[in-house]
């Protein structure tokens, strides 16, 4: 089976949804992120900081180069993977695509209540990182919505019973 690539913003629930599916369907699980954090022995807010977005966009291209061919598996990548360079293109070519669609407000309820180490989300109240998620999906959505599903994600559990159904 070829790859199945989640798509979706930052707390959609790409990795959990993802952990899960490949472990009910005795699949491979890999995150992006993971993969790039071990590559280079940081974190991806130190890489951020480090080096700033452009080159870990770079490094996101990178690893989406060197796993696309895998089989197998479930893939949860970066939320701004699918906008850079041919990623999406060459994710479609090569797998399933699927767009976790979550509402901004339950985006702003996971990323801000529940805790949030995202770089690009840093040191912003309710109100901003509301305008900033809002603001952010608007320019991605052209982008995700170029996935082959789209799956209203706003219900983890919901959402993995659903991608079970389309898969099984």
């Amino acid at each position: 089976m070829k790859p199945i690539f989640l798509l979706g913003y930052m707390g959609c629930g790409k990795t959990t949804v993802g952990k899960n599916i490949a472990g009910k369907m005795g699949l491979e699980f890999l995150d992006t992120d993971d993969l790039i954090e071990k590559k280079h022995r940081q974190t991806i807010a130190e890489i951020f900081s480090e080096v700033g977005e452009n080159q870990f966009r770079e490094m996101e291209r990178e690893v989406l180069h060197n796993i696309v061919d895998y089989n197998d598996c479930i893939i949860s990548t970066g939320g701004g993977m699918p906008c850079f360079f041919d990623n999406l293109a060459l994710m479609n070519e090569n797998g399933t695509t699927i767009f976790l669609d979550v509402s901004i407000e339950e985006l702003v309820h996971r990323l801000y209540y529940k805790g949030n180490k995202r770089p690009l989300l840093q040191g912003k109240n309710e109100q901003q990182l509301y305008e900033y998620i809002k603001k952010s999906i608007e320019e991605r959505l052209p982008f995700y919505s170029q996935a082959q599903i789209r799956i209203s994600a706003d219900n983890t559990n919901a959402t993995i019973d659903r991608i079970l159904q389309l898969l099984g």
